[in-house]
């Protein structure tokens, strides 16, 4: 037991004892129930995280308060969570999850006193909020912890603040691989073994019993596992490989490059589902699937090579020989040692702290490796002799992933000080990029038809200067230098294309616009000439469509924007046409007036009525019926219906303005 569990909680320890990373929030009193920080939840996911929050709160007094941040600033989770819980005055009733997504690490805290038992909390946590967790359903994990805490059926006593769940980033030490994989396949083997029975139709859905939200459970434990085993047999190949050589373990390294893949098409999958476009439920329901098929794919390929790998190393019957090679690997790793301590020592004195956050550990965790890799290889030589050799090869192979942990710890020194070096070359070339992009968008800015690019240069602008900080301070950071005019980059090259398009815009609608106002005006002449001679019988629809008309096309000739121009202009020869389609069906439906005996031969009283020039008589001609003015024609005032109109109305057909943009 002593064994299984060395390598495991040294890294905790180790991971606890890491440095920070960039973006850290240190504690901070809460003043919403969702504080998302890290910006990682989606459009909508917020309202259904308090949501949920709402529902444990009605029905079981429970208050949930929920804060993703990128990292934690440095502190243990446990100590970030609690500090927060205790700015924020949590009470006995209240629970705190803090997630701190780019150190991938998370915390529950509660207070004395809480009703359930620490069983009943590790058994949500474990089921309903880490797997989602690590899945990346940030979303997911607070709506589960929500869920979890609501239907809990017991009540338990209270646990002390902050000793809960000590989530964290979980490091699964190389060392217990086997051991993992049984456990593993021990949990997929379960539920198996419990619905024995027929296999089910090849045509039915292997999942139509299962709830949607178990399957994506199902889901998010796939992708889990499949990554641990990647990981771990990543781990597992490099030493082979150095043990055996390459043409040994090539069938092993195909099987793992193919569960790779296959392991990368389930989180691309994953992705899909927790982007801002939603799926409806049958889709859902299709693509948890997928991913619970491709990652238990890749994970079944591996273990299939399992048995096979370990025949090929036949550890136990070659234990001394194992046990001898591994203490000649592990001098030699310790050997590199105050190598590898003077190149570091130099990188701390050549560059920013922030620069070299992402390794800053290492040394230190490379050290406490290789001691209790040493260890391990110690008593893997008294074990050859008793009890034997197969408990040789178990401390062998805790010593030997502790070894290959070391060594990539160890190169991931060097590797960033190459990476510095090229970063640190190549921020000129791309600083004068940004520059010449700057220069055109300053000049973009300044006409009238690129869009507004002001708050994207003066981004930039600011971009540069903090790049030059960067870049020329007396500890440089060229990493960062390079990313901030990367992402300077970025966003004029987007705000150019855009003032680009908006300018050719511009340009096409300046060629048309000339055009447009000419048939503008002829449409609107037309309409208007029309409704002037025949204004005895045309309604206001039809004059309204033509006052709007006239004043769209005033503000295509005013100037300013040439887009706006056209689009006022195309707007004015589409309410003429509209108006003048309204005048002609008011005049259709107009009746001349009976002539009467008093009038002169000579005069066509209809043409007057029609014209308006007679617009005081309206009564005996004008359809719908009008008002008459001093007895007027035909009647007194009597409507007279045109031939097929009923019941007094007659349909106009379309209404409404409109018309292209």
């Amino acid at each position: 037991m002593r064994r299984l569990s060395l390598i495991p909680a040294l890294l905790a320890a180790l991971l606890a004892a890491g440095a920070g990373v960039a973006l850290a929030e240190p504690p901070f009193r809460l003043v919403d129930r969702v504080s998302d920080q890290a910006q990682v939840l989606g459009p909508g996911q917020t309202a259904q995280v308090n949501a949920a929050i709402q529902r444990l709160r009605a029905e079981d007094g429970i208050d949930l308060f929920v804060v993703y941040v990128n990292s934690f600033d440095g502190a243990s989770p446990q100590a970030w969570a609690d500090q927060t819980a205790q700015l924020s005055q949590l009470g006995t009733e209240d629970v705190l999850l803090a997630v701190a997504t780019g150190d991938r690490a998370y915390y529950i805290s509660v207070a004395d006193g809480f009703p359930l038992s620490v069983a009943e909390t590790d058994r949500i946590r474990t089921r309903d909020v880490e797997p989602r967790l690590a899945a990346g359903d940030w979303a997911g994990a607070a709506i589960g912890l929500a869920d979890g805490l609501r239907t809990a059926g017991s009540s338990g006593p209270g646990v002390p603040v902050g000793v809960l769940v000590v989530g964290g980033a979980a490091v699964l030490g190389g060392g217990a691989y086997l051991f993992a994989r049984q456990r593993r396949k021990a949990r997929a083997d379960a539920p198996a073994a419990a619905g024995a029975g027929p296999p089910p139709p090849a045509q039915r859905d292997e999942f139509s019993d299962v709830s949607t939200d178990d399957l994506a459970y199902r889901a998010s434990a796939a992708l889990i596992d499949v990554d641990d085993a990647v990981r771990t047999s990543e781990q597992e190949l490099s030493a082979a490989r150095a043990h055996f050589g390459d043409q040994a373990v090539a069938e092993f390294a195909a099987a793992l490059e193919q569960s790779r893949a296959d392991m990368l098409a389930a989180f691309e999958v994953r992705q899909q589902l927790d982007d801002d476009q939603p799926e409806d439920e049958p889709t859902k329901r299709s693509m948890y699937g997928r991913i619970i098929r491709t990652a238990g794919a890749a994970d079944k390929r591996l273990d299939a090579r399992v048995e096979a790998f370990d025949k090929l190393r036949g550890l136990e019957a070659k234990a001394p020989e194992y046990i001898a090679g591994l203490g000649g690997r592990l001098d030699s790793v310790t050997a590199r040692l105050p190598e590898v301590a003077t190149s570091w020592s130099a990188l701390q004195g050549r560059y920013a702290a922030p620069a070299l956050a992402p390794v800053a550990g290492n040394l230190d965790q490379a050290r406490q490796l290789l001691t209790a890799a040493q260890a391990e290889v110690d008593e893997a030589r008294t074990e050859l002799a008793t009890p034997g050799p197969a408990a040789a090869v178990v401390s062998g192979r805790a010593a030997e992933d502790a070894i290959t942990q070391a060594e990539t710890l160890l190169d991931g020194i060097g590797r960033r000080e190459a990476e510095l070096a090229d970063a640190a070359g190549r921020v000129s070339a791309a600083r004068a990029e940004v520059v010449q992009d700057l220069a055109e968008a300053r000049a973009l800015s300044a006409s009238n038809d690129a869009g507004d690019l002001g708050p994207v240069v003066a981004r930039a602008e600011a971009a540069v200067a903090a790049a030059d900080q960067a870049a020329s301070a007396q500890q440089p950071d060229p990493i960062s230098a390079l990313r901030l005019l990367d992402e300077a980059g970025t966003a004029l090259d987007q705000g150019l294309d855009q003032a680009r398009m908006a300018k050719d815009r511009a340009r096409r609608a300046a060629a048309a616009l000339d055009q447009a106002v000419l048939t503008a005006r002829s449409t609107v002449s037309a309409a208007g000439d029309f409704i002037a001679t025949r204004r005895g019988a045309v309604g206001s629809e039809a004059r309204t469509r033509l006052a709007e008309a006239q004043r769209h096309l005033q503000q295509a000739g005013a100037g300013g924007d040439p887009v706006a121009a056209l689009r006022e202009a195309q707007q004015a020869d589409a309410l003429a046409q509209e108006a003048l389609r309204l005048a002609q069906t008011d005049v259709s439906r107009w009746s001349r007036p009976v002539p009467s005996p008093t009038a002169s031969s000579g005069i066509d009283l209809g043409s007057l009525i029609l014209g308006g020039i007679l617009a005081g008589s309206r009564g005996g001609g004008y359809y719908g019926g009008g008002r008459s003015r001093g007895g007027g024609f035909g009647g007194g005032g009597a409507p007279r219906r045109s031939p097929g109109s009923f019941g007094g109305s007659a349909t106009r057909g379309r209404r409404g303005g409109g018309g292209r943009f």
